[in-house]
């Protein structure tokens, strides 16, 4: 594999009353590589292209939680081995 970057994973909670197409502001948004619906105490995960802890933050507060209906935010990093 040559592709050993680090990706984002970025765990979205929306508000109650959310509609379903709440995340459409985000769709074409080249530094999101996927999007899932989930289901548990998430309700979505967003897998983004970030190389840096820095750049996470500043993505997730200027795009994703200026998004009136996200509730809460929790991210992490994941580096595919194979």
């Amino acid at each position: 594999m040559t592709d050993k970057n680090w990706q984002s994973w970025i765990w979205i909670k929306w508000k109650a009353g959310a509609p379903t197409n709440a995340w459409e502001s985000w769709k074409g948004n080249p530094t999101i590589a996927n999007a899932w619906s989930t289901l548990g105490e998430w309700d979505c995960v967003l897998i983004a292209n970030l190389g840096d802890p820095d750049k996470l933050e500043e993505f997730v507060w200027k795009h994703l939680r200026t998004n009136q209906w996200v509730e809460a935010t929790s991210t992490t990093f994941a580096k595919k081995w194979w």
